[in-house]
């Protein structure tokens, strides 16, 4: 439950987050305070101000909740949640507040886990069974977890020198629905991964230099159904984000995408979500007449 924070109180909440910068999610930590604050604060800071040029500041809270809700009408009460590349651990904190008994996230890079962790501590909303770990995908399978009933694989395919056998780490350990989330390359025909390099050093890129892109959703469901999920709901996919990621080094001839897909080992899981997408499309077409 939410309370009222003192004055002092919100000058300190405030003051950490401005430090802990950049932030990529915004995340409320009280009803009245989030990180979105960071963005106000750098504006007249030249040196916060190009801490944060290559982090894009995202608000996908609400979108998120949305979409679970749809896939789960009843909320996650009693589903275990998990969060590869969580980043400041916006959606394990999303998934909690949908009621979701356990969360778990982790990522590579020890400044998102910083992050995380300020929230943990400092959050007026439920964090009960809220954990976060910096911690490398490629050793998840030495942590001996439990299956988790949900997991999201968003922003981490594409940093991948592997992304396969890391794909496949997550799989194994998800009983219900995986949420992948990734960049693209788009001037390749669906059905490939394109080999890259990036910036090791960069916040927002990969620890390894080597790295995969997908070239469309019909080579990411190959992996996913060896991988043991059966039915799958593609999000969207958008072939040309306008413009290369500085983190990446390629020529000016190459178009990178993104796109969202949800795959299930749990039949009629996405039930809703396909009668949704029907209705739309009849709404159109009778708009048409």
């Amino acid at each position: 439950m939410s309370t009222t924070i003192s004055t002092s109180t919100t000058a300190r909440l405030e003051e950490k987050i401005v430090e802990l910068g950049p932030w990529h999610l915004n995340v409320q930590v009280t009803p009245e305070i989030g990180t979105s604050i960071y963005r106000d604060a750098i504006k007249n800071d030249p040196q916060h101000a190009e801490a944060s040029s290559n982090v894009a500041f995202v608000d996908p809270g609400d979108k998120f909740k949305k979409l679970m809700q749809k896939i789960y009408p009843n909320g996650l009460k009693d589903k275990r949640f998990l969060d590869c590349a969580c980043n400041c651990g916006g959606y394990s904190f999303w998934a909690k507040e949908l009621g979701a008994s356990e969360c778990f996230g982790f990522d590579v890079r020890e400044h998102w886990i910083n992050q995380a962790n300020f929230l943990l501590e400092n959050r007026t909303f439920p964090n009960e069974n809220v954990n976060f770990a910096v911690q490398d995908l490629y050793d998840l399978q030495k942590q001996n977890l439990k299956p988790f009933d949900i997991t999201l694989f968003k922003g981490i395919f594409y940093h991948l020198p592997d992304p396969v056998s890391g794909l496949k780490l997550a799989a194994d350990l998800t009983t219900e629905l995986l949420y992948l989330d990734t960049a693209t390359r788009s001037n390749f025909d669906d059905g490939a991964l394109v080999i890259a390099n990036e910036n090791k050093n960069a916040l927002m890129s990969g620890m390894y230099n080597l790295n995969w892109f997908p070239t469309g959703p019909k080579v990411l469901m190959n992996i996913l159904q060896w991988a043991g999920f059966q039915e799958f709901h593609l999000l969207f996919w958008r072939k040309d984000t306008h413009g290369n990621s500085s983190r990446t080094k390629v020529n000016q001839n190459v178009r990178n995408g993104r796109l969202a897909l949800l795959a299930s080992k749990k039949p009629g899981l996405f039930d809703g979500l396909e009668k949704e997408r029907s209705d739309r499309r009849e709404l159109k077409l009778q708009q048409k007449d």
